[in-house]
C-alpha cells in the first residue's frame, strides 16, 4: 500500500554507535536512555532493535509500557508472561509452556508465580543462565519503565525497587544479560538512580531533539524522508517550521500531516501555513493556562522560568531561589511542582547535569505566550 506520508527516520548515528559499541562488551551495567518527550527514543530503540535483530547471537526483547496498564502484581505476571503454544503436542494441558518474551517458562511455573509461591527474579535468573549456556546474549529493554511505580510483591517489598536490584545483579555481578531502560521522565530516571544506589551500576545515553541541521535535512527532503508528493515547503516555511517546533519528531511530524490536508497544486499556501502555526502556539499556550488556572503561585514559577529561559537554555533550582525567598514557595514545594512539570511534559530534567529544560520549542511559545497575556 503507498501512503501519503510515513514515518521518518533522521540521523541518530552517534546514537547507534554507541549501542552497538555498548551491547558488544560484556554486560556490566544498566543503560538509561533519557531525553524529552517526543525527541525520538522509541522510534530510535526500534531502529536499534530492527538492525541487531538478524545477529543470532543476541536475544532482543523490547517492553514498551507506555501501552500497558498495570496496577498491580497479578497485571505484572500476565503482561510480562503469555501463552506459547509453540511446543506443546497431544495434551496441551500438560505440555504447554509460557513465554516471557525471553523465557519459557512451564505451566507450573507459572502457577507458582501466580500463586507467589515462586519468586520471579529467581525464575528469571535460571532462565538467563539457560540461555548463557547456549552463548545467547540477551538484551532487555524496557520503555517508559515509571508504569511499574506503586506496585507491590507480597504486600511488602516494591516492585520497582526488587527490579532494579535484579538487573544490578544480573549486569554487575552475573553478566548474563544487558539492560536498557527508557523514559521520558528524567525525574523519575533521577529518583530510581539515588533510592536504588546504581550510582557505580549504570550509564546513560541521552536522546536530545533533532538538531537545527537535521530538521532541515528532513524538510527539505519530504519525498525522501516522509515519502510526502503532495507538496514541497518554501524555505521561508522551513525556517518558521523549525523556529516554532525545534527538533520534536512527532510536533513536526503530526504539522505535516496536518499540511497535507491544506496542499494545493504541490504548495502550501501562505496563509493557510500562518494560520496552523499560529494555532499550534495557541494550543500549547492553553496548556500553560489550564494548568497554572488562577493560581498565582503557579503563575509566579511561570514568570521565572520565562525570565530565565530568556537568558540561558537550562534552569538550575539555584536559579529559582528567588521565589522562595520571596515565599511563593517552600523548598520542599518547589520541588513537588517541578516534578509534576516534569511528569506532564511542560519540563525535561536531565538526570546526569540535575538541569531543567522547557519541553521543546512549541512549550517555549506557549509559556511566553502565556507570561505575556497574563501580564495584560
Amino acid at each position: 500500500m503507498e501512503w501519503t506520508k510515513e514515518p521518518a527516520f533522521i540521523n541518530r548515528k552517534q546514537e547507534l554507535d554507541f549501542l552497538e559499541q555498548w551491547i558488544s562488551e560484556k554486560p556490566d551495567n544498566i543503560l538509561f536512555i533519557f531525553g524529552p518527550k517526543s525527541s525520538g527514543k522509541t522510534t530510535m530503540l526500534s531502529r536499534f532493535i530492527e538492525l541487531s535483530l538478524p545477529d543470532s547471537r543476541y536475544e532482543i526483547k523490547h517492553f514498551n509500557l507506555r501501552k500497558i496498564f498495570i496496577v498491580n502484581y497479578q497485571h505484572f505476571i500476565q503482561t510480562f508472561f503469555s501463552l506459547d503454544y509453540s511446543k506443546a503436542r497431544g495434551d496441551v494441558r500438560e505440555r504447554r509452556q509460557y513465554n516471557l518474551k525471553v523465557f519459557q517458562l512451564t505451566v507450573d511455573t507459572l502457577k507458582g508465580l501466580e500463586e507467589k509461591s515462586l519468586d520471579p527474579f529467581a525464575v528469571m535468573e535460571k532462565e538467563l543462565e539457560k540461555l548463557a549456556a547456549k552463548d545467547i546474549r540477551p538484551i532487555i529493554i524496557i520503555d517508559e519503565l515509571q508504569a511499574l511505580e506503586g506496585i507491590y510483591l507480597n504486600g511488602q517489598r516494591e516492585l520497582l525497587k526488587e527490579l532494579f536490584n535484579f538487573f544490578v545483579a544480573m549486569t554487575k555481578e552475573s553478566h548474563l544479560c544487558h539492560v536498557v531502560i527508557a523514559s521520558s521522565d528524567g525525574y523519575f530516571i533521577e529518583r530510581i538512580y539515588n533510592d536504588s544506589k546504581l550510582k557505580k551500576t549504570s550509564r546513560f545515553l541521552e536522546v536530545d531533539y533533532l538538531s537545527k541541521e537535521d530538521v532541515l535535512f528532513w524538510l527539505n527532503d519530504l519525498r525522501g524522508q516522509s515519502k510526502i508528493k503532495a507538496f514541497t515547503l518554501s524555505g521561508s516555511q522551513i525556517e518558521q517550521t523549525w523556529e516554532t517546533l525545534g527538533g520534536s519528531c512527532w510536533e513536526i511530524s503530526a504539522f505535516l500531516s496536518d499540511l497535507l490536508r491544506v496542499a494545493d497544486n504541490g504548495r502550501i499556501p501562505a496563509a493557510d501555513f500562518a494560520e496552523l502555526i499560529e494555532k499550534k502556539k495557541i494550543t500549547t499556550r492553553s496548556m500553560f493556562v489550564d494548568y497554572a488556572g488562577l493560581d498565582t503561585r503557579k503563575i509566579g514559577l511561570f514568570r521565572a522560568l520565562t525570565q530565565i529561559n530568556h537568558i540561558k537554555p537550562y534552569i538550575e533550582l539555584r536559579d529559582l531561589a528567588g521565589i522562595v525567598e520571596n515565599g511563593l514557595y517552600t523548598e520542599p514545594d518547589l520541588r513537588k511542582e517541578l516534578s509534576e512539570l516534569v511528569r506532564q511534559n511542560f519540563l525535561a530534567y536531565n538526570p546526569v547535569t540535575a538541569e531543567y529544560t522547557i519541553q521543546g520549542r512549541s512549550m517555549e511559545h506557549g509559556l511566553r505566550m502565556f507570561v505575556e497575556m497574563m501580564s495584560e
